[in-house]
């Protein structure tokens, strides 16, 4: 039978159905399109994550209770778990008294995870009065505050921003018992048929014996148990044949996305090199208070310590070392760092003024000014069939606006691999053709190439646009046909190699070129493009930028868009180290086999490729399929094994970095990555992204050799890869290979000396500074001097060391009170009542704000008076009235101040608008 057939069976049984497939794709199938609807549809197949078993555990269960028909869909994975035969579940209320501890003790014992954020499903979190818990039948995690025993408040609050949603009265935590009673299976199906009736199906029993003597040959121990439950199953079944293997892509699905806390790789850490922009290089010790006030400590030469205030936090950044010397480090009570600062600054200035110049040239290019948007244009994207998130809705924005204005567009997309990139592309050129105007879009592969132009067709199908793609798969004579068409206007957008770029080509009417990952085409490639760019708008996409285009665009020479917000339902991959050998290759390549999945194994050695590919062969069973491309081949031939990949016809594709950029298949959700040590951070990031495109979780594996010693760069990576984000890292790590990689040429030798003394991040502030100062809209700011009689800090056993330095860095940049008032409301939120020091430093914060808003310079307590001085006068407030009737103080509100003695913060805020 077929698996349509199959489907059409199942639907038409009126029973509760047991249904044990041969193949995890079989089970996608029937689940999908299931055309009744009110049925409870339970998938158990790839369980491997403890939690995943746990929460299909609970959806077992509650099937004992609930009435109607429903479905399980399960593989031999599903059936040699065990399950439990019941489920704990506490029910928390408003003002219910519950033992914290033996609470805390409780889901302990039911394997929950102690984390100081809570971000995944089984993590629990204290601190304080707060209990964070993430249980697994919940969508977000809950915030239970406690005053004493008693349950004061409950909230529903986001694993990303860690800020409360939603107020509860009450929430179930479902909680498992780890020594509670199991069952296998088959003692599952007849609970289940003690309440309902039940038709339990098997199909390919042949090829279920074979998996069952799989996972027996794995667990020796299990195997007469295995065996008496194959029998036992096979018995109560009824048997089936249905074809296994379904030609072309498995559709994807939305997941679920555990709460993933981004990193930032420029976060600063104790142990940390960090550059201060008056004294130079130092090494980071954390956090000291002194006095009621917290300060950054940071250690210089012959053990030299810095105290830096808080509110000097934006003077400080992380060093970002750009080559493997170790940078100088001065003694504070000299002028080593500031002589050498002053004779670079003369070198950067010069640097300043030729950016300067670039960035004229720029300003005075006059390109085309495309119209608003049309109704069509409003039409069509109200048909993207997803939801846009934040980051994207605002690079379309900025691309809007530049094709918009009479500036000629040059603005870079940088967004992680399926975030959007391309929605933003189609967009852009739609935009472009209802003014009548040509596109040619860039890509570069063949393979990238026509993927691309089976996006737009798609999304253009209901619109009369007309698209072609040119590369060499084109013939002769169909290559003379396209260029003769995009010449006379009839070709609305070309997609192509660098083939689109050859001299033949003239465009009629072009507005907009779109090059997908630029840093990928040859010299000749971008001259021409530099040529073609001068009057038309341009927009490039790229996953991680090169450094002389990341530098560029922080330069403001070009524009840039970033894309960090990961799509609802996107799965990060799992990124491991793994050593180098055959047991551990054929371990990983089976697990994915085993849940029906495809392998990315990348060897970047043309002439080695061959012989890695049969290496692998042999530690393999025959019936896995597997292939080899590299970019030499003939492109016909690469296009025909990635066809044969798409279509499941082949288990593992051993390739080169070719398939970096644009490769989309669902059912590939394992890559082994070898020779990491000759493949840059941002490679093997895009690499990474080739898998978890699907439903399933992906996983990258880097292998490395366990005896072989790697170089220092090497190493550096290693530690990289460990911390970037699991999504949306891109960006970040483009600004961290370069760090490791050293910007070298890219700004020449005088330049790169510079870097090397103030570190990347310090360095691109000093020439933006230097840059604004030589155009006049340079505005340096104003010390401000408070001194208040009060301790002010954030205590440390109320905020972790890592998260109150983000927590002073935020309250640092704020502008205006709301600002504070949001960060108040967070603090109570995520860590619960605010200790009175605290409130200390936000009222410290609020009359700073307050005093930069009416130009004060200094305010000094003195018991319950202040002292204040504004623009050179120091103004006692018992003498403020005289001042005022002599017009030395017109800048004061005419009231009287006695009344605000001992509360500077009202006077503040009642008056300080009227200026």
């Amino acid at each position: 039978m077929v698996r349509e057939d199959i489907r059409d069976f199942l639907n038409k049984k009126k029973n509760s159905i047991i249904y044990i497939a041969s193949s995890n794709r079989n089970i996608d199938f029937y689940s999908e399109l299931f055309s009744e609807k009110n049925i409870d549809i339970i998938k158990l197949m790839d369980i491997q994550e403890r939690e995943e078993h746990i929460y299909l555990n609970l959806k077992l269960l509650n099937l004992l209770k609930e009435s109607g028909k429903d479905i399980i869909l399960t593989s031999v994975e599903g059936i040699v778990k065990e399950y439990f035969c019941d489920i704990e579940e506490i029910t928390l209320k408003l003002g219910m008294n519950i033992g914290r501890r033996q609470f805390i003790t409780s889901l302990i014992e039911n394997g929950y995870n102690r984390n100081y954020l809570v971000e995944r499903k089984l993590e629990y979190s204290e601190r304080g009065d707060i209990i964070d818990i993430f249980p697994l039948n919940m969508e977000n995690p809950v915030r239970i505050e406690f005053f004493g025993d008693e349950i004061e408040r409950i909230t529903i609050f986001s694993p990303q921003t860690q800020r409360s949603m939603e107020r509860k009265a009450e929430v179930k935590i479902f909680l498992n018992s780890k020594d509670g009673e199991k069952i296998d299976f088959y003692q599952y199906i007849e609970r289940l048929k003690a309440h309902k009736k039940v038709d339990i199906y098997i199909e390919n029993i042949e090829l279920i014996r074979y998996k069952f003597e799989e996972f027996i040959l794995k667990d020796r121990d299990k195997e007469s148990d295995l065996r008496e439950l194959f029998e036992k199953l096979s018995a109560i079944s009824k048997k089936i044949e249905v074809e296994r293997v379904e030609k072309g892509k498995v559709s994807s699905k939305k997941g679920e996305i555990a709460g993933v806390k981004y990193e930032n790789i420029s976060q600063i850490r104790e142990g940390d090199y960090i550059i201060h922009q008056n004294y130079g290089v130092g090494i980071y010790l954390g956090i000291e208070n002194i006095d009621g006030m917290d300060y950054l400590a940071i250690r210089y030469a012959d053990e030299d310590r810095l105290f830096v205030p808080i509110e000097g936090i934006n003077k400080i950044e992380k060093f970002l070392v750009t080559s493997e010397k170790v940078p100088e480090i001065y003694n504070l009570g000299r002028r080593g760092f500031k002589r050498k600062r002053e004779k670079l600054e003369k070198d950067m200035i010069k640097f300043a003024k030729e950016i300067i110049e670039i960035q004229a040239k720029r300003e005075l290019k006059i390109g085309y000014s495309f119209s608003a948007d049309t109704v069509w244009q409003e039409e069509f994207e109200e048909k993207f069939p997803y939801i846009e998130t934040r980051d994207q809705r605002k690079a379309i924005e900025d691309v809007k606006r530049d094709m918009e204005s009479s500036k000629v567009m040059d603005r870079i997309i940088c967004g992680d691999v399926g975030f959007g990139k391309t929605e933003i592309a189609i967009r852009a050129a739609f935009k472009s053709i209802m003014d009548g105007k040509q596109v040619v879009m860039l890509a570069p592969t063949t393979v990238l190439a026509e993927q691309h132009a089976e996006r737009f067709i798609e999304r253009y199908s209901d619109y009369p646009i007309t698209i072609e793609v040119l590369s060499r798969l084109n013939s002769i004579s169909e290559q003379r046909k396209i260029v003769e068409r995009v010449g006379n206007g009839s070709i609305d957008i070309v997609i192509g190699t660098h083939r689109v770029l050859s001299e033949d080509i003239k465009f009629k009417d072009l507005g907009l070129i779109i090059v997908d990952e630029e840093q990928k085409f040859g010299v000749k490639a971008k001259e021409r493009l530099k040529k073609i760019k001068n009057s038309v708008d341009m927009l490039t996409l790229t996953a991680t930028p090169i450094p002389r285009t990341l530098n560029y665009a922080l330069l403001g020479i070009r524009d840039i868009s970033v894309i960090e917000t990961a799509p609802e339902g996107r799965i990060p991959v799992e990124t491991e180290f793994l050593e180098n050998s055959k047991e551990n290759i054929k371990d990983v390549i089976m697990r994915e086999i085993a849940r029906e999945g495809q392998v990315f194994y990348i060897y970047n050695i043309v002439k080695g490729i061959e012989n890695r590919c049969s290496e692998i062969r042999k530690l393999l069973p025959n019936y896995i399929k597997i292939e080899y491309i590299h970019g030499q081949m003939q492109p016909k031939l690469i296009k025909e094994r990635l066809r044969a990949f798409e279509a499941g016809d082949i288990d593992i594709l051993v390739t080169t970095t070719i398939i970096e950029n644009g490769i989309d298949i669902a059912n590939a959700n394992t890559i082994l990555i070898e020779g990491i040590d000759k493949l840059g951070l941002s490679q093997i990031y895009q690499l990474r992204g080739r898998v978890g495109r699907g439903k399933r979780k992906g996983y990258c594996y880097l292998l490395f050799d366990k005896d072989r010693r790697y170089s220092k760069k090497t190493d550096e990576r290693k530690e990289s890869l460990k911390q970037i984000p699991k999504l949306g890292g891109g960006f970040q790590l483009s600004l961290e290979d370069m760090r490791i990689r050293g910007v070298g040429e890219l700004l020449g030798e005088k330049q790169h000396g510079v870097v090397e003394t103030f570190g990347y991040n310090f360095y691109i502030k000093l020439l933006q500074e230097e840059i604004g100062k030589i155009k006049g809209d340079y505005v340096e700011e104003k010390e401000i001097k408070i001194e208040l009689e009060l301790e002010s800090y954030i205590p440390k056993d109320y905020i972790s060391a890592d998260e109150r330095l983000i927590i002073y860095r935020r309250l640092i940049d704020i502008k205006e009170l709301k600002g504070i008032d949001d960060i108040e409301a967070e603090l109570e939120d995520r860590f619960g009542k605010i200790p009175e020091v605290c409130l200390n430093l936000l009222f410290f914060m609020r009359v700073k704000i307050l005093a930069k808003k009416l130009n004060i310079l200094e305010i000094t307590q003195k018991g319950d008076s202040y002292l204040i001085k504004f623009e050179g006068e120091e103004v006692d407030l018992d003498r403020v009235m005289k001042l005022i009737e002599e017009k030395k103080a017109k800048y004061l509100p005419k009231v009287d101040l006695l009344e605000y003695r001992g509360d500077i913060l009202r006077f503040f805020e009642e008056y300080g608008g009227d200026r």
